[in-house]
């Protein structure tokens, strides 16, 4: 994981701001899975490859029954797999040893946490959930949380026991 963070942080951190402490590495590590599944495709330099036994071997043990898996990858050093498992695309995140980094994947609204779905209702009853991000790392599970007003849209980050914040706040046109 430090490989990984290190890597992360130089790619990603501004001049003279590195993350500190596991709550921000998870926050880091969910803006990279969100950026990386908006503009993995986008001609950023991520390319399809062919996954290692190693890597290969790794994705089966975590995730008996995938399928449709692809590997990509920009630096040879962190690989995301993306594939179906349970009728729901996820993508996970691997080091090149194999060992699982953080996944990604979209759930039902109806599927949050009753603490999160509880308090998203009385903070914003008159915003519509649209999409809801599920990541996890490190044992830490974070919600990014989608929401249409009248004239805004919001991502709202939220762990499992419904501490809620905006994450990005956006006009529409």
């Amino acid at each position: 994981m430090k490989q990984f963070s290190s890597t992360i942080s130089n790619h990603i951190a501004p001049v003279g701001v590195r993350p500190f402490g596991r709550f921000k590495k998870l926050l880091l590590l969910v803006a990279i899975a969100v950026f990386t599944s908006i503009y993995s495709f986008a001609g950023t330099g991520t390319k399809e490859l062919e996954a290692s036994s190693t890597l290969k071997s790794a994705l089966d043990k975590e995730f008996t029954g995938a399928s449709g898996i692809k590997w990509y990858s920009d630096d040879n050093k962190t690989f995301m797999a993306r594939f179906t498992l349970n009728e729901r695309n996820v993508t996970a995140y691997f080091d090149g040893d194999g060992h699982l980094l953080a996944t990604r994947r979209y759930v039902d609204a109806a599927n949050l946490p009753l603490a999160v779905s509880t308090k998203l209702a009385q903070r914003y009853p008159k915003e519509v959930v649209r999409w809801v991000v599920e990541f996890q790392s490190e044992g830490n599970t974070a919600y990014y949380i989608t929401l249409e007003g009248a004239n805004t849209w919001k991502v709202i980050k939220s762990n499992g026991s419904g501490d809620l914040s905006v994450h990005q706040r956006m006009k529409k046109a």
